[in-house]
């Protein structure tokens, strides 16, 4: 929601006329419907509040045929003011229509666009003064035509003892004059009283709002800072009236803003600006500044108000004006002249009103232009008597169901929370400041959850008792949802960095420091900030140069991206990819880089085992193709002349296709392990049983002897092919890594609710930094010189097969000493098929 300050509203400025004890109405349209009317003048027409919303002539019948209803007509239509002294009026009073004698003003009163929108009606009940006149005129008469009598009549005694009587009539008038001027001055304390509260009230407002306010008058002369101008600027408000604030804008938003101020001010018309300034906390704010000219109830320009919002935290704002004080001051010297006599008393009275009503139009264009929500609640029923649009707007009611109502009936919603609070400030006289408060408000009939910056703003009269609570408001429903979905992105962010193992740092062009996030300093073992040159310490000496090269690049390109290898503290060599984006001042020049760091060592190893792969792959499937291929030339030319070598031909081309359907079926087995499509097919069978087909259909030892032990009898469920395939990998593995043992070991027991194979040799061992990659997919060992051909798929596969069936699978080794490969099938008593 726009913030601007606020001005006193039409209901506010009528509350505080309900102070006054001259009679005082306020009416509208045509037919001078009253919208407000004071106890004074409703003991003038000898009404009660039931007149209230009616139009003069239906409220008091008796003034049809006579001239005001008309004035009323005529001040509504031309915008004029039309007054008058000791008017006679026909009014009926307790059931009698009597004659009485008015001092009267019927004034229109418009807004900032000259349309008229209320009649100021004020009045003073004259009758006693006028007929007090008449009767010392007729007393005067009286006087002369005794004086004539006196020349005529010889009863000279009889003519002084009336003109004593008349003395003393006159001597009664004086009294009575003086009891009227003493009233008079007594309603000009209660005035100047109400005038102060209002003040009070005002600067209470202003001064606990976060709201910049500032006023310049006519001539561009700054007169007034508020509190909150003073805690931004950190300068006094003498100090902002003398010394200004300009030369505290940020240089790249001065010149754009004075621009728009000084033609705003030359046109005496509105702006809005954005800008940054430098705050006493050493940063820049920026704030959202609105320009509103200000004119008095004749037209003539007064000067500019200024509103300005701190838009880096959204807070709130009011704005109050300077010079109250002075003119107070003048009234109040004004008003200490008033016992002189009654005709100068009446002359300083209307003066002081006149001004009181040009302060009160002041207040009230202030709160009608007030960005934020307002409305103000009395303190005893908690009955709503003032609120602004900007507040209907908030809440999403309609007027008339929350003005002349009890706030929590308008805000039921929100009663239970806000309710104690509210009596609280009431109690205490102590301010509640909400912040970015969540509540759900029935907004047109529809509930939503809204966040709502508050002040809950006690108004505290002179006795100090709490007589009002205002509230100022503000929508913060967009900032705080765009500020959660920022963290949110952010979360995910980081979320999302930590997960895939990133290093985030900032590199400085202007100094070469270097700050990094946790795993940056991880991998290149630095704490942050640290220089440049202490990350680069750390890369591999002939890899140094990439940095500077590729930083060339990035400075015109605007992207960074390079690959290299850097030296960890335990001497291991990594792999590492570096990314980044290059950010430029306003001159083009470089700044800084932002960018991600990944350690890549283990792609790098599966990159290069893909390679070895693809080379053995390719070596191990080219040495049965080339002997089936020479075999299968050979027969061909013996197919019609057969010799002896037919026989040998025939079974070395079966050996190579037997040795090539077992590459491809290592193959075809991963495919099928990545893709889910391997199927067990588990069923009870002997394990022992199946442990000693494998020895005997392995026929081809050569030196080596195959001893099997252990149980003899042992039933399993499971996939009895594929456990016989690893039975076999394991044999073969430990003919092929281990030549010179004679004797190969082959044990099936049972421990710990599964059944367990082992096969032990006493070959050469493997060492120990490679036994955790032994069941990687590609992984061969090449000990001690040893050549052994397959894909390095076999115990992959049989690490694969035994963790679907639920068991377990490990090698132990030490070099030198043998190695025992051994895995285990948990005893399941319920055979069944799982796919995978």
């Amino acid at each position: 929601m726009k913030a601007s300050v606020p001005s006193l509203t039409f209901e506010q400025l009528i509350n505080v006329l309900s102070f006054t004890n001259i009679a005082t109405a306020v009416h509208v349209g045509e037919n001078a419907r009253i919208e407000f009317a004071n106890e004074a003048m409703l003991n003038i027409w000898g009404r009660g509040s039931e007149v209230i919303g009616k139009g003069l002539g239906e409220a008091m019948p008796e003034l049809t045929g006579q001239p005001f209803i008309e004035m009323f007509a005529k001040v509504w239509r031309e915008g004029i003011t039309i007054s008058g002294n000791d008017t006679a009026a026909e009014i009926m009073v307790d059931g009698v229509i009597g004659t009485y004698y008015f001092d009267f003003e019927y004034r229109a009163i418009k807004d900032a666009d000259g349309r008229v929108v209320a009649i100021l009606h004020t009045a003073i009940d004259v009758t006693e003064r006028y007929l007090n006149r008449l009767e010392l005129e007729q007393a005067s008469q009286n006087k002369r035509l005794l004086i004539r009598e006196q020349s005529l009549n010889e009863q000279l005694a009889a003519a002084n003892e009336e003109l004593a009587a008349t003395n003393e009539d006159l001597h009664a008038s004086r009294e009575e004059l003086s009891r009227t001027n003493a009233q008079l001055e007594r309603m000009v304390e209660d005035r100047v009283k109400a005038l102060v509260e209002s003040e009070e009230r005002f600067r209470s407002m202003a001064d606990n709002t976060d709201v910049l306010i500032g006023v310049r008058d006519e001539t561009g002369q700054l007169i007034y800072f508020n509190k909150a101008w003073s805690q931004l600027s950190g300068r006094t408000g003498d100090q902002l009236i003398s010394l200004g604030w300009h030369d505290l804008i940020h240089p790249l938003d001065k010149q754009s803003f004075l621009e728009i101020h000084q033609e705003a001010f030359h046109l005496k018309i509105s702006y809005t600006a954005e800008m940054r300034l430098l705050g006493a906390d050493g940063s820049y704010h920026w704030l959202l500044k609105k320009g509103t000219p200000r004119f008095l109830n004749d037209g003539s320009f007064a000067g500019f108000i200024s509103s300005c919002i701190d838009i880096t935290q959204l807070k709130l704002s009011e704005q109050k004006l300077q010079d109250i004080n002075e003119e107070l001051a003048a009234s109040n010297e004004e008003f200490a002249a008033l016992n002189e006599e009654l005709a100068a008393t009446n002359e300083e009275l209307a003066e002081s009103n006149e001004e009181l009503l040009r302060s009160e139009a002041r207040f009230r264009n202030l709160i009608k232009q007030a960005p934020v929500a307002i409305c103000v609640i009395r303190a005893g029923d908690l009955v709503v008597t003032d609120v602004n649009e900007g507040y209907l707007e908030l809440i999403g009611k309609p007027r008339n169901q929350v003005e002349k109502r009890v706030i929590w009936e308008a805000v039921a919603e929100a009663t239970e929370i806000y309710s104690p609070i509210m009596q609280q400030v009431i109690t205490t006289g102590i301010a509640f400041h909400g912040r970015e408060h969540e509540l759900i408000l029935n907004r047109n009939d529809v509930d939503e959850t809204v966040f709502i910056d508050f002040v809950y703003e006690p108004v505290i009269d002179s006795r100090g008792k709490v007589t009002s609570i205002m509230v100022v408001g503000n929508d913060v429903t967009d900032k705080v949802l765009a500020r959660r979905k920022i963290e949110d992105v952010e979360e995910r962010n980081r979320l999302a960095i930590e997960a895939a193992d990133i290093g985030t740092y900032e590199l400085s062009y202007e100094n070469q420091s270097v700050i990094g996030s946790d795993r940056f300093d991880e991998i290149f073992g630095v704490t942050s900030p640290v220089l440049r040159a202490q990350v680069l310490a750390a890369y591999h000496p002939l890899d140094v140069h990439l940095s500077d090269h590729a930083h060339s690049i990035a400075r015109k390109t605007g992207k960074l991206f390079y690959e290299t290898r850097i030296i960890a503290g335990n001497g291991n060599v990594k792999w590492i990819r570096l990314h980044g984006n290059v950010h430029y001042d306003p001159e083009g020049n470089v700044k800084k880089l932002l960018g991600t760091v990944m350690d890549i060592t283990a792609l790098k190893q599966i990159q290069q085992q893909k390679d070895d792969f693809i080379s053995i792959a390719s070596h191990e499937l080219k040495t049965p193709l080339t002997s089936l291929k020479v075999s299968l030339q050979l027969l061909e030319r013996m197919k019609l002349s057969p010799t002896a070598l037919l026989p040998k031909l025939i079974d070395q081309s079966n050996k190579s296709m037997e040795k090539i359907s077992e590459l491809v079926e290592e193959l075809l087995n991963v495919t099928r392990i990545n893709e889910g499509k391997v199927i067990l097919n588990k069923k009870k069978f002997d394990l022992a049983h199946m442990v000693d087909e494998c020895c005997g259909n392995i026929i081809h030892l050569e030196n080596h002897e195959l001893i099997v032990g252990g149980e003899r009898k042992l039933d399993v469920i499971a996939d009895e092919n594929r456990i016989q395939q690893i039975v076999i990998n394991f044999i073969n593995n430990a003919i092929k890594y281990a030549p010179l043992s004679r004797k190969i070991f082959v044990n099936v027991e049972y421990s710990d609710n599964s059944a367990k194979v082992s096969v032990t040799d006493n070959g050469p061992g493997i060492p120990e930094d490679k036994l955790p990659y032994l069941f990687d997919r590609y992984y061969r060992v090449d000990s001690k010189g040893v050549q052994a051909s397959g894909l390095g798929l076999g115990l992959y596969i049989s690490a694969d097969i035994i963790e679907r069936h639920g068991g377990k699978i490990g090698v132990e080794s030490i070099e030198g000493q043998g190695s025992t490969f051994w895995f285990t099938i948990p005893d399941d008593d319920q055979a069944n098929t799982e796919s995978l």
